[in-house]
């Protein structure tokens, strides 16, 4: 069923603060699909253990398979948060709304309808491992000898157990006994192949959701909400196409939606299962063919437990044959034993290991190959703050059906050089980008910003050379604001001259830079530098992207003008900066 439009005139919608509290619940059950989703695979797989059997081949890929698995779950938990970052931030900003329009309410009257935001899951669940499929302390052989001896009567089988299990550790069999379970791979296939349902469920929810407060017919509107969407699965205005995904933002213009975290994940779990489908077909091919040499042993084994035994009993008369077993055991099991190994096909068991594990072998690199997309994944997820402040910006535009305006201006104000700004109705306005670009990010994210931003390795940039000094985040939405008011208010003069001129594009001054420091002392946020600093001695070009973050005091504003616009201007960007990068 889809989620329902709030209604306007003329085909129009009217987004209200009760439809953004809609979607931010609409978009915190997400948050349970996944994490249920995570919590099911988990249980699934934990009900086969031992897979998948003993030997080096199947070893190894066990190592891969719970690596690979392992991070595929830290990434899953990490969007699981910034989903919730996503729902808190479209009801704060529902909040923020009704606060406001009551302040603004002529006759002072009103009251603002405010409601709580969802309960959420704000750091990512720690899930655990999956369960390894190398063999444990359980050894299952003695399942295989039972189904190979199942149809010899119980007499002749007490004598051939032994005899057979000996045989488990001729030649290159040993190397792989126990064998591989071959219905409980088939099973863990099947349990990865599951997991794709609740991505794609929570993908087509969460798209619904924010869709239905969007003006399609609106290309900025509509612009932006392909834009959120994708951001909420690690897509950056920065990115570009690596480890086969494309990482950079949606728009309207894309003909197919551009999910990379998702699409990783959901990529990850098939392949993860085709593997575990082609570990089971090997499986059953070793299975199979030992099988039938053993069958063949003992078949040409029992004549000789007849011979054996004839001078005690006849082999029609099992009632004897019990009674006089006593007779010839030991004689019988001698010579059988030497019977049943001189006459197994050791050769063929041999070959049989040696294609298994060449077909388990092949499997690995396959398995180690997920790891570059998950770990791009992993460093592309947004944070929890990095989304709220998405959807504050998307929602308190949508609230304000993205026109082109500042709605609770006091026009005394700039009159009076006084700029009230408020950064989640400056979002998208003439590409202000300041809650996308620099609020939440890891200081991974910052660096991989310096990569993307950067060209290609060489000898003296062996990460790439950025073609910007620094990439910087304030720690959450609330401090971006308020830093960026301070700085406003700071600089007030120069802007009210700035604007006084007025800019024009002739005389390129149509942006103006303004700088301050934080007030108190205080640190404005953190920054990974273009080349080592004097902090830290680290920056891209030394250490790429393990290049650690430093704390700045700095803030640096851009606002751009715009004549129609009261006060006439956006802020453009707004960062944290080490005062000497500028």
């Amino acid at each position: 069923m889809g989620t329902p439009s709030p209604a306007g005139q003329n085909g129009t919608i009217d987004v209200k603060p009760s439809d953004l509290h809609r979607v931010s619940g609409g978009v915190a059950s997400q948050q349970t699909v996944l994490d249920r989703g995570a919590r099911s695979l988990l249980d699934d797989l934990r009900k086969y253990p031992d897979a998948g059997g003993y030997g080096t081949s199947p070893q190894a890929f066990a190592t891969s398979y719970v690596k690979v698995g392992n991070r595929f779950l830290e990434v899953w938990a990490r969007s699981v948060v910034s989903i919730g970052g996503a729902a808190v931030g479209f009801a704060t900003t529902a909040n923020t709304y009704a606060k406001a329009e009551a302040a603004n309410d002529p006759k002072g009257k009103a009251k603002p309808a405010v409601q709580p935001p969802p309960q959420v899951i704000e750091k990512a669940p720690a899930y655990g491992s999956v369960p390894n499929l190398k063999w444990g302390d359980d050894d299952g052989g003695d399942d295989f000898i039972r189904r190979v001896l199942e149809w010899v009567p119980e007499p002749i089988r007490d004598v051939l157990r032994p005899v057979v299990k000996h045989a488990f550790r001729m030649g290159k069999v040993a190397e792989v006994y126990p064998f591989p379970q071959q219905h409980y791979l088939n099973s863990l296939s099947q349990a990865w192949m599951a997991t794709t349902t609740p991505l794609s469920t929570a993908e087509s929810a969460l798209t619904g959701n924010v869709g239905s407060i969007t003006q399609q017919s609106n290309s900025e509107w509509h612009d932006a909400m392909r834009h959120f969407c994708s951001s909420l699965w690690g897509t950056t205005s920065w990115g570009g196409n690596r480890e086969t995904y494309q990482w950079r933002h949606d728009s309207s213009a894309s003909q197919t939606a551009n999910h990379p975290v998702m699409t990783v994940l959901f990529d990850t779990a098939r392949k993860v299962g085709d593997l575990l489908y082609e570990f089971a077909e090997a499986a059953v091919y070793l299975n199979g063919e030992v099988w039938d040499v053993y069958i063949e042993a003992v078949r040409e084994a029992i004549p000789k437990v007849e011979v054996n035994l004839k001078d005690g009993v006849g082999m029609d008369d099992v009632k004897g044959l019990v009674k006089g077993l006593g007779k010839s055991i030991a004689k019988g099991a001698s010579q059988l034993g030497q019977g049943i190994v001189l006459n197994m096909n050791t050769a063929r068991l041999n070959a049989i290991v040696t294609e298994y594990n060449r077909r388990v072998d092949a499997l690995v690199p396959k398995l180690d190959a997920l790891m570059g997309p998950l770990d791009e994944a992993h460093r592309s997820a947004p944070k929890f703050e990095a989304q709220e402040a998405r959807a504050q910006g998307f929602g308190m535009r949508a609230l304000n059906d993205f026109k082109t305006e500042h709605r609770w201006t006091d026009p005394e104000d700039t009159k009076n050089g006084v700029y009230k700004v408020e950064l989640a109705d400056h979002e998208w306005m003439n590409g202000s980008h300041t809650l996308d670009r620099h609020v939440g990010k890891t200081d991974e994210q910052l660096a991989q910003r310096l990569r993307d931003q950067g060209t290609s390795p060489t000898p003296a940039w062996p990460h790439g050379r950025p073609s910007i000094a620094a990439a910087s985040t304030f720690t959450s939405a609330e401090r971006a604001q308020k830093l960026t008011q301070y700085n406003i208010d700071q600089n007030s003069a120069e802007i009210r001259e700035w604007l006084g001129r007025p800019p024009k594009a002739e005389n390129n001054d149509l942006r103006l830079p303004v700088y301050t420091t934080a007030p108190n002392g205080e640190y404005s946020g953190r920054s990974v530098t273009k080349k080592p600093n004097d902090v830290n001695n680290e920056g891209f070009k030394n250490k790429g992207l393990e290049a650690e973050a430093i704390d700045v005091k700095g803030v640096k504003t851009i606002v751009k003008y715009d004549e129609s616009l009261d006060p006439p201007f956006v802020v453009l960007t707004s960062m944290p900066e080490k005062p000497s990068q500028s």
